[in-house]
């Protein structure tokens, strides 16, 4: 029995049915970029809160996978507040989530920037939404894995495309700006380095990165027994002078993402087989 029963009247953002397969943003202009650039005859309805969902068919699916049924792309909000979507989109049906996003990483190495296609198989140091949600204390912060079907699917799609990928963990921020940059706390800097460490340590050198999202994700679908995911894309977020999709950033962060991202994640959740 899956530990979240949550019917769809009682949903308080998402109020309508959705397809089995879609696809989770933070970002709003990458969620509306991906939904009304790639989804055609395609219906939407939203939130007073932010929250949107358009379902489509994909504009650009082989042909085998025409009549394919129906996909989705979901905003949901930044930080662990995702996991209310999450949880509703589980709650009106979905049983396979992606997370296309950014990678929160601090000073990425040059390579990252281009072409470099992360994928997430692995979230931890997810303590506040655990607690919340009832998990036992010996879980809060531990290891959540992936889908081992969405996984083996991403790896098959990228492997059938010559595409270099990386498999990572990534480390939950509930605060963006103190493991990322500890000393924007001077007092407890030191705390945030131990914390840093450890989790480093943990990882046991298996590449890492941070987002907001993730560990809430994996969180969410394995209290209900779905299949959840993470590709993470590397946007510059070191420059002070410039929004990673703006100026001189933006024609490489939107290059990766229509060359490299959109297409290889709705053809890897395409492939994907049902149990």
């Amino acid at each position: 029995m899956a530990d979240i029963v949550l019917s769809l009247e009682q949903n308080l953002f998402i109020r309508k049915p959705v397809p089995a397969k879609g696809i989770v943003c933070s970002n709003a202009e990458r969620a509306i970029r991906v939904a009304t650039e790639y989804l055609t005859d395609t219906e939407t309805f939203s939130c007073s809160w932010g929250a949107q969902v358009w379902i489509g068919n994909y504009k650009h699916a082989k042909e085998e996978d025409q009549q394919q049924i129906k996909l989705f792309v979901a905003l949901a909000p930044v930080g662990s507040g995702s996991g209310l979507v999450f949880t509703e989109l589980f709650s009106a049906g979905a049983k396979f989530l992606v997370r296309y996003g950014s990678d929160d990483v601090k000073n990425p190495e040059p390579y990252e920037f281009q072409n470099c296609v992360k994928i997430i198989d692995e979230t931890d140091n997810l303590h506040g939404y655990c607690q919340a949600s009832g998990v036992d204390p010996s879980e809060w912060g531990k290891s959540v894995f992936a889908s081992p079907l969405l996984l083996e699917a991403f790896q098959k799609e990228a492997l059938e495309r010559d595409m270099v990928t990386e498999v990572r963990i990534c480390h939950h921020l509930e605060n963006y700006h103190s493991l990322r940059n500890p000393s924007v706390f001077p007092n407890r800097q030191n705390i945030l380095e131990k914390q840093l460490a450890d989790l480093k340590r943990s990882a046991k050198g298996k590449k890492e990165s941070f987002d907001m999202e993730s560990a809430v994700l994996f969180r969410c679908a394995k209290d209900f027994g779905r299949h959840a995911i993470s590709v993470l894309q590397t946007v510059n977020k070191e420059d002070s002078t410039c929004d990673p999709y703006e100026g001189k950033n933006r024609e490489q962060a939107l290059k990766d993402e229509t060359e490299v991202f959109v297409d290889y994640i709705f053809s890897s959740l395409l492939r994907t087989q049902s149990p």
